[in-house]
């Protein structure tokens, strides 16, 4: 069985609009590859942004820290928790849906390209910057998640 899969670039696109679409797709019950996760953007200003999420970072239990919160730090894995929190939580709908969607931080990888045999191009409207670019109120997503703590080792292998 040959899987068709829509092929979404999220260069300048803002996270969750993008991200809301991709979840209504992956609902549909279409298969979604996501390349360059690491260019999408965050709408406002990078002193908000980044303050908002440094003080998620101090939220932990103080009993066992070992049951969480966790929280992603790769461009990546931080769409796809942006993709899962928009999808039904306790249903096997929203999980399935979930199963349909891979995001990559820049490219497909190497090891990965025979997976993906028949990519279709195709666009999500009303999330690229248009007055963003202007009043230049936005931060990448790589931004950010260099802030939080990635460290960029996963792009050298």
């Amino acid at each position: 069985m040959v899987i068709d899969y829509q092929l979404l670039d999220a260069t300048d696109q803002i996270l969750g609009r993008f991200c809301s679409q991709v979840a209504k797709k992956a609902m549909l019950g279409e298969y979604i590859v996501i390349i360059n996760a690491q260019n999408a953007i965050i709408s406002g200003s990078k002193r908000d942004i980044h303050e908002k999420y440094l003080a998620r970072l101090n939220v932990s239990t103080a009993t066992n820290p070992l049951r969480g919160p966790f929280h992603e730090r790769r461009p990546d894995t931080f769409m796809r928790r942006v993709i899962k929190q928009m999808l039904p939580r306790k249903k096997v709908r929203g999980k399935e849906a979930l199963k349909r969607v891979h995001v990559y931080i820049s490219d497909i990888p190497e090891r990965f390209k025979t997976r993906y045999q028949n990519l279709i191009p195709s666009e999500v409207y009303n999330a690229e910057k248009k007055r963003l670019f202007y009043y230049n109120r936005y931060i990448t997503l790589e931004n950010l998640c260099t802030r939080i703590g990635w460290n960029k080792k996963e792009l050298e292998v």
